[in-house]
């Protein structure tokens, strides 16, 4: 469908960074007329640039009529999913075209073809007798060797080059700044690292990295390379073994979890890829004999100056998770072989905070280093009646929300503004309460939480009636029967009308509606039972679960060792492990 000035009418998938950039291609083009993005993980009649977010790729069939389009591109990055975005599309509306969108800065050679869905970003060469598939992505500032081809949904990063006769087969990623050399061959749904120096062909489903590139490991078909690149293509100096899989992969990942199936948001690979610092790498170890499965997610940090690691958990209530074990289970062939794998990493202690409803996580771990408890955390039994659990209310907690719904209207947040809204507000609650540095979460940890596939994410804020301005906010995040009060925050200035206790209350009511659970406010500062954030969340519910964690020393003299070198500055300090607890 045309314009009046002879234009093409299309859409974007998509609403990424990478949208804006296939956007400006498109604007210069000067032949086509952007209607609007199609997104379905951002909220309807957002913008982005000028255009407008209109709906899903369900929508399509009612959207094509209502804005007459039908042609569009697909703006997602990540190449089996610009796939899955193609299938569903075409099966919205099977006579959908794709357009091709190529920057005016382009080179291109002679007889070079290139196919329907493709992009070209700004300065990249492509030389003569290249052949680029459909739906591949061709970034900025690449080159492109003569008589070379890339299959469909491929995609090479900015600064890439390739020699000549260089054959990228489907679906495989060729990260930032990397070289590969004339007449190599890159296997399907291969991945090579940043900067790395391809001498040698590369198999399918491989991830590659280094000068020059070499094996790291094996990836499934799905793996997520993008948001997190140096997760997947990294050596991440694990030394793997016979007793237990180490899994760093989404897509494995992600199905030992279902396999399982008892589990909390706190045990995914989306969050620890979140949550992680910069210097830890997320794994899980799973373990399997008969029908007994255990996985155990845990954080690799290196111990600086020295050739020895130690291993934590992710911020929260993970722990490991199980099925097929009972009381009477027997752990000392899992411990034997989690032993044997810590001392082969160089593994000197590990650390993780257990989950309180996760069920054998002590057995499991039984006379395998020390489980102690650290404080309780407060649970809203949300299989009783609402009346029921209403009258385990503190009564001024009653008063407190009755106040806050009298001014106050609670509404989910539903576009960037609120969850921009949201984020200011948390920090400003952080700066109140004198919180440590780690608790700043920048926008992108919040955008990344809303937006994971692992789990689901609720954002509820609450406005003042009488003016509409947002003044608190809490997230939720949902996973199996289980609900987490994650993050919240209240603008000091109406600190008064109490408005997170509303939040909390509307939430225990969707909770209960839904049919979960457990409802986990969780603990006060730290852990701890006795301070004033606990204090606010026992006035909910007095049905509290104990919070415990799992010490453990692997390799004794060595952890002497560098307890000695170095001494807490507060001697009375139960910090595990002791050698970092001057970095706390």
């Amino acid at each position: 469908m045309k314009t009046k000035d002879n234009k093409i009418n299309v859409v974007v998938f998509g609403a990424s960074g990478h949208a804006k950039v296939i956007i400006d291609i498109l604007e210069l083009e000067g032949k086509y007329n952007i209607v609007g993005l199609i997104d379905s993980y951002k909220a309807k009649n957002q913008n982005i640039f000028d255009y407008q977010i209109l709906g899903n790729e369900e929508d399509i069939p009612e959207l094509s009529k209502k804005y007459h389009f039908n042609h569009g591109i697909i703006a997602i990055g990540d190449n089996w999913t610009r796939k899955v975005m193609y299938e569903k599309i075409t099966r919205a509306n099977p006579d959908f075209e794709f357009v091709t969108t190529i920057h005016p800065s382009v080179v291109i050679g002679k007889n070079v073809s290139i196919g329907k869905g493709t992009v070209i970003m700004p300065g990249a060469i492509i030389n003569a007798d290249s052949k680029i598939g459909d739906f591949c992505i061709i970034n900025t500032k690449t080159s492109v060797g003569h008589d070379s081809i890339l299959e469909n949904y491929s995609s090479l990063s900015s600064g890439v080059t390739l020699g000549g006769n260089v054959y990228i087969k489907e679906f495989s990623a060729i990260s930032i700044g990397a070289t590969i050399i004339q007449d190599i061959i890159i296997g399907k749904y291969a991945v090579i690292g940043a900067g790395s120096v391809v001498t040698k062909n590369i198999d399918h489903q491989v991830v590659a990295y280094g000068v020059p590139a070499k094996f790291v490991r094996k990836r499934a078909v799905d793996d997520k390379y993008l948001y997190q690149v140096e997760e997947t293509v990294k050596d991440t100096g694990i030394v793997a073994s016979d007793k237990l899989d180490v899994i760093t992969g989404k897509h494995e990942w992600s199905k030992v979890l279902n396999e399982i199936g008892q589990y909390d948001f706190y045990h995914t690979y989306d969050y620890h890829l979140t949550a992680r610092l910069q210097n830890e790498t997320p794994f899980l170890l799973k373990y399997t004999t008969g029908t007994v499965t255990i996985a155990l997610p845990l954080l690799l940090r290196q111990i600086d100056e020295t050739m020895y690691s130690d291993a934590s958990s992710v911020y929260g209530y993970p722990g490991p998770i199980c099925n097929g074990i009972d009381e009477t289970f027997n752990n000392e062939e899992f411990t034997e072989a989690l032993q044997e794998f810590f001392i082969k990493n160089n593994i000197v202690s590990v650390f993780s905070r257990l989950n309180p409803f996760m069920p054998c996580q002590e057995i499991v771990l039984k006379n395998y280093g020390e489980t102690v408890q650290h404080g309780k955390v407060v649970n809203i039994d949300i299989t009783l009646d609402v009346d029921e659990q209403r009258r385990n209310y503190q009564s001024r907690l009653k008063t407190h929300v009755n106040k806050s719904k009298k001014h106050c209207v609670v509404k989910e947040a539903a576009t960037e503004q609120d969850i921009t809204d949201f984020v200011e507000i948390y920090h400003e609650n952080m700066g109140r309460v004198n919180a440590k540095k780690y608790y700043y979460f920048g926008e992108e940890y919040f955008k990344k939480i809303i937006n994971s596939s692992d789990f689901k994410t609720l954002v509820l804020i609450a406005k003042e009636k009488e003016t509409g301005k947002t003044i608190a906010g809490s997230m939720f995040i949902v996973t199996n029967n289980i609900v987490q009060y994650h993050l919240s925050g209240s603008k000091n200035e109406y600190l008064n009308l109490m408005p997170t206790k509303l939040l909390i209350d509307e939430m225990r009511l969707r909770a209960t509606k839904k049919g979960y659970e457990f409802f986990n406010l969780g603990g006060g500062l730290g852990g701890r039972d006795d301070d004033s954030l606990f204090n606010f969340k026992s006035s909910f519910s007095k049905d509290f679960k104990p919070f415990k964690l799992w010490k453990l020393i692997v390799n004794p003299k060595i952890y002497s060792k560098l307890a000695e070198k170095n001494k807490p500055v507060n001697k009375s300090s139960d910090f595990f492990p002791e050698y970092r607890a001057n970095n706390n």
